[in-house]
C-alpha cells in the first residue's frame, strides 16, 4: 500500500501517569470493571455534555452520623451501574433540567454509549454516558450518566478537604453484592489533594460508587486499590468530581490533537499493516502499524470501524455518505472528511491531518 505520499497526523499519546498512579493502575483490572477504552459518543444525534452551573453550596454540617443513618440516608442516591461487558457503582449528583446526572468511573462505561442503572427500590433505567474524562489514568477516570427524569437522591459533595484520621464509608456493588458498606479512615491525602487512600474494603463492583465521610457528604468516589495488598484503596477526591462537573469534556472539531512524544515503534513490514499513522509534525511519510479494525452497529444504527492500534488509543469512525467523517478519540469528537484511496482502504482527513487503516 503506497501511504508515502500522506501528509498529516492522527496521533494522540496516552496520557503520563504519576508515580502514585503508575505504580496502582493494575488495580484498575482488579476491580474487575472494562479496560480504561475511550467511549464511544453516539454520531451526530449524540447528546453533547454542557457545562454544569456551579450548585449553591453543599448542604454539609458538623453533625456526625452512626454508619446506619449513613447508609439508609445515602441509598437512595447510589446505583450499581452495567454494561454488557462491565459491572460497577455510581452516585446522583445533579437533578437538572428534569432529569438525573450520575457520576462513575469512566473505566465502569468503557466505550459503551449507555449503561443500566439498578436503583436501591428494584427498579432500572437506562443512563446515556454524557461525557467521560477517558480514564487514561486514575485522576481522569470520570464518566458522566444521564437518567430522564428524576430519580434516586443527590449526595452533596463536600466542598472542603477532609483529614488524614477521618472516618469514612463506602457503598458499592462489590463482587455483584448491590448496596454494600464498608467501613475505615483517610489514610492519606496524595497527589496534591486528588487522591485519597482508605482503608475501607474495596472490590470489584465498588468502582465509581461514593465514599462519605460522617457527615454524610460525598468525599471521594471509589476507584482502585494496589493488588495483592491489604487496605491499600483509593478515591478520586470530591474537588476533582466538582472540577468535572464545572467542565466536563466534549467533543471538539478543530483542535488537532498533539504529536506522540514517545518512541515511535519499529515499523511493521508493510504487507502485515492494517493501518498507517504519520509519526512526527511535517513527516512526508506514514509510518505503518499493527492494528485491529472492527465494524459495530452503535446505538443509533450507524456504521462504526473501530480502529484499535497495538499499545494505543482507539480511534472509533463514522463515515458518512457526503464524504464527511466524525472520529471520536479519548472522548472527543473531530469532523473531517474520508476517502477511499488506490488501494481500497480508508483514507481520513481530519484536524489538519490524515492517518488511514484498512476495512479487512
Amino acid at each position: 500500500m503506497a501511504h508515502a505520499t500522506i501528509h498529516g497526523v492522527m496521533r494522540n499519546p496516552l496520557l503520563p501517569l504519576t508515580a502514585a498512579a503508575a505504580a496502582v493502575l493494575p488495580l484498575i483490572s482488579v476491580l474487575g470493571c472494562t479496560p480504561a477504552n475511550p467511549p464511544q459518543q453516539s454520531a451526530r444525534t449524540s447528546p453533547v455534555a454542557s457545562t454544569i452551573p456551579a450548585p449553591a453550596a453543599a448542604p454539609c454540617t458538623n453533625q456526625s452520623y452512626a454508619p446506619e443513618a449513613l447508609f439508609s440516608q445515602a441509598k437512595p442516591g447510589v446505583a450499581v451501574v452495567k454494561t454488557p461487558g462491565s459491572l460497577g457503582s455510581g452516585f446522583v449528583v445533579r437533578h437538572q433540567g428534569g432529569n438525573t446526572l450520575l457520576l462513575t468511573n469512566a473505566h465502569v462505561v468503557g466505550r459503551s454509549e449507555t449503561a443500566t442503572i439498578h436503583w436501591a427500590d428494584g427498579s432500572q433505567d437506562v443512563a446515556a454516558v454524557l461525557a467521560s474524562a477517558g480514564g487514561s489514568s486514575p485522576l481522569n477516570d470520570l464518566a458522566l450518566l444521564e437518567v430522564r427524569g428524576q430519580r434516586g437522591r443527590v449526595l452533596p459533595l463536600k466542598r472542603s478537604g477532609v483529614n488524614v484520621g477521618s472516618d469514612i464509608v463506602a457503598i458499592g456493588a462489590p463482587q455483584g453484592l448491590d448496596f454494600s458498606l464498608s467501613r475505615g479512615v483517610v489514610s492519606s491525602v496524595r497527589e496534591q489533594g486528588q487522591l485519597l487512600q482508605i482503608d475501607a474494603a474495596i472490590n470489584p463492583g465498588n468502582s465509581g460508587g461514593p465514599v462519605l465521610d460522617r457527615t454524610g457528604c460525598v468525599v471521594g468516589m471509589a476507584t482502585f486499590k494496589v493488588p495483592d495488598s491489604e487496605g491499600l484503596n483509593f478515591a478520586i477526591t470530591s474537588s476533582l468530581l466538582e472540577e468535572f462537573l464545572g467542565n466536563p469534556p466534549q467533543p471538539r472539531s478543530t483542535e488537532a490533537p498533539p504529536i506522540a512524544n514517545r518512541a515511535a515503534p519499529a515499523p511493521e513490514p508493510t504487507a502485515e499493516a492494517s493501518c498507517w499513522f504519520q509519526m512526527e509534525r511535517g513527516a512526508t511519510e506514514l509510518s505503518p502499524g499493527l492494528c485491529r479494525v472492527e465494524r459495530r452497529i452503535n446505538a443509533n444504527g450507524h456504521e462504526v470501524f473501530d480502529v484499535m492500534e497495538r499499545g494505543g488509543p482507539t480511534r472509533s469512525v463514522v463515515m458518512w455518505d457526503d464524504d464527511s467523517a466524525e472520529v471520536f478519540l479519548d472522548g472527543r469528537r473531530y469532523v473531517g472528511r474520508w476517502a477511499i484511496d488506490a488501494d481500497g482502504d480508508v483514507r481520513v482527513n481530519v484536524a489538519g491531518g490524515v492517518f488511514a487503516f484498512r476495512r479487512g
